[in-house]
């Protein structure tokens, strides 16, 4: 399974369960700076991704930033894909697409995840039942992380229906019940850090786990780590994408250039991880 010596590699190799979000927000750049950088989306990617390599075991491109620039967002996605697979071929890459349709709408979806973008990994969404997701995990070098407990704060109002057994849980059954080719994970936010902990409890310790919203959504890593993680601290990524992409719009970084800020937060987050997990002692 590729996708396994990828991610079990770059864990290992950098000491890091980092997943580096490339959410490149347009609209949090001014129009000047647009007009002075055509191609300022790729250009911030580039600059992040060679700041921040040696601190991430993955890197989450959410397709939502690039459609929402047409054509040249689209293309950049691409773009970006191949520079990380081209300079940095160690790192996971994962498409943040949250796909997940009727049979052959999926395996559509499949092909251009996995052939044209040619990702490592994609986000989807299991709820319409396993045929939207069979066409993903039939390829066994491809990782699939099936949403199951989001990281939003209106997620309860679904996530959480149930009397003597919330959704949430069902769902991640569900999943591992579907896990023939052992090439499916659970997306589970680090905001809700309890239910990682009983999530992980039914699903097994080598399972992978993706989770969002630490950073600007307010998770707690060592509440994440401490719940999320198996005996020997892997299966789990940590994402972060705004407090580390944006983190030259904060007033710490003030004056820094997008890479360098980026830098500096990137290796913050990753030493936390580290010292979490040694005290711990899951390192």
């Amino acid at each position: 399974m590729r996708w396994r010596e990828l991610l079990d590699r770059s864990v290992e190799e950098r000491r890091t369960l980092l997943c580096i979000g490339l959410d490149t927000d347009m609209n949090r750049f001014t129009e000047e700076d647009r007009s002075e950088h055509l191609d300022l989306q790729f250009e911030i990617n580039r600059e992040v991704i060679e700041r921040t390599h040696k601190t991430a075991a993955a890197y989450k491109l959410n397709m939502a930033f690039y459609e929402a620039e047409g054509p040249q967002g689209l293309t950049t996605l691409k773009r970006t894909i191949d520079h990380i697979k081209s300079i940095h071929p160690e790192v996971l890459v994962i498409l943040d697409a949250k796909k997940g349709d009727i049979g052959n709408t999926s395996r559509a979806y499949a092909r251009s995840a996995f052939q044209h973008l040619d990702v490592d990994s994609v986000t989807l969404n299991g709820y319409m039942g396993r045929d939207a997701i069979d066409p993903f995990a039939e390829d066994p070098d491809r990782l699939s992380f099936v949403l199951c407990r989001t990281s939003n704060e209106a997620a309860s109002e679904v996530q959480d229906i149930g009397s003597d057994e919330k959704l949430f849980l069902t769902m991640a059954r569900i999943i591992k019940g579907w896990n023939d080719n052992a090439n499916l994970g659970l997306v589970v936010g680090a905001t809700f850090p309890d239910e990682l902990g009983i999530i992980r409890k039914e699903v097994g310790p080598s399972m992978p786990i993706l989770v969002p919203g630490v950073g600007a959504q307010g998770g707690d890593i060592g509440k994440v780590l401490e719940n999320g993680t198996n005996d020997r601290g892997g299966n789990i990524l940590i994402n972060v994408s705004r407090g580390i992409m944006f983190a030259f719009q904060k007033n710490e970084f003030k004056g820094m250039e997008p890479g360098e800020a980026a830098e500096i937060a990137s290796e913050g987050y990753a030493d936390s991880i580290r010292k979490e997990l040694e005290s711990l002692d899951r390192w």
